[in-house]
């Protein structure tokens, strides 16, 4: 039984994104689940009307199950990207349905990725129940996977723009300047109490009491130079510098000071840049500063068919702690259960 004619490939250019699409039906799948031996289906096989053979994705599926009945969708790419993907099954010619939807995140060169599970109870409804089959009976998979190659992290400035260059302003030219803040290696900047104790609740409580701070007007900080700066920078305009040469000390910054919008940005870069190689480091990181959009992100990038490719990196072998072993283990395991 062969499906690899009922694959279609196209792209198109938009921007500094590379769209391709894939369009896979699977005839008859009624008889896919009945099969005792088609276990896997792979779409590798096919004419790439483009000619650009050496950059297509793959496609897999794995059934599962006693009776088949677990359908996990899977993907690979022969380079290493930054990736946008989308699956939509396409119910009739008029009509489609979105299955889901992951945003950009670095995917790994020749590794399958998983991407979706379709039950057999969802493709094949019972009577009374809408069915994603079409009425012909096979089952009409479209792939949307959008390439960046900008792998910059975007943001939002989280100020109105004129304030946020008003204050920005304020804090280069270090007029009215009332406090001193102190780098770890030596740097200090003027800065000003208001808009420091506006920002951060850490840092207005240096100046609600009795304290050393309070009395001379000078923050000791923990972080060095480059991590502060960008720091003040972010409190006075809302602007983040240096996110991509620095999220891991910039999100220990933001924790520290409990800055929650700088504390987001630097989990979107960190995900971003996610890799077999340095994902457990990164949950470490996450798990140590209670990032969990982070820390969640890690877990699912482990589970999605990257955990066999883990355990062999470095970073695994020097993992001395159990308690993160067995997050992994529940996580990837066991599904999270108690």
């Amino acid at each position: 039984m062969s499906f690899s004619k009922d694959i279609n490939y196209k792209t198109s250019e938009m921007g500094q994104t590379k769209i391709h699409k894939v369009k896979w039906v699977i005839p008859q799948i009624n008889k896919l689940f009945q099969s005792s031996t088609h276990k896997e289906l792979r779409s590798d096989a096919y004419e790439n009307i483009l000619g650009d053979n050496d950059s297509t994705f793959n496609l897999k599926i794995k059934l599962l199950g006693r009776e088949n009945d677990i359908m996990e969708i899977y993907y690979l790419y022969p380079k290493t990207i930054f990736l946008k993907t989308v699956l939509i099954t396409n119910l009739n010619q008029f009509q489609d349905q979105l299955l889901v939807q992951n945003e950009f995140a670095t995917i790994e060169a020749n590794s399958w990725q998983y991407l979706f599970t379709l039950f057999k109870r969802d493709i094949i409804a019972a009577k009374g129940k809408e069915s994603i089959l079409q009425s012909n009976g096979s089952l009409s998979l479209q792939f949307e996977f959008y390439i960046r190659t900008d792998v910059n992290v975007a943001y939002k400035n989280v100020s109105l723009e004129r304030l946020s260059c008003d204050f920005e302003s304020l804090l280069h030219s270090e007029s009215f300047f009332d406090v001193i803040m102190k780098s770890s290696d030596g740097y200090e900047y003027k800065v000003h109490k208001a808009i420091l104790a506006a920002r951060s609740e850490v840092l207005k409580a240096n100046f609600q009491h009795n304290t050393l701070e309070c009395q001379t007007n000078i923050l000791e900080s923990p972080f060095e130079s480059a991590t502060l700066s960008a720091v003040i920078n972010f409190i006075y305009s809302g602007k983040i510098v240096k996110i991509d040469e620095i999220p891991e000390s910039l999100l220990v910054a933001a924790n520290y000071y409990q800055l929650k919008e700088l504390k987001n940005l630097c989990e979107e870069a960190l995900h971003s840049k996610l890799t077999v190689d340095n994902v457990i480091e990164t949950l470490k990181l996450a798990d140590l500063y209670s990032a969990e959009i982070l820390k969640q992100k890690c877990l699912e990038f482990i589970k999605n068919g990257q955990a066999k490719l883990i355990v062999k990196t470095e970073g695994w072998a020097k993992e001395e702690s159990g308690e993160l072993i067995k997050l992994i283990y529940k996580y990837v395991i066991d599904d999270g259960k108690d």
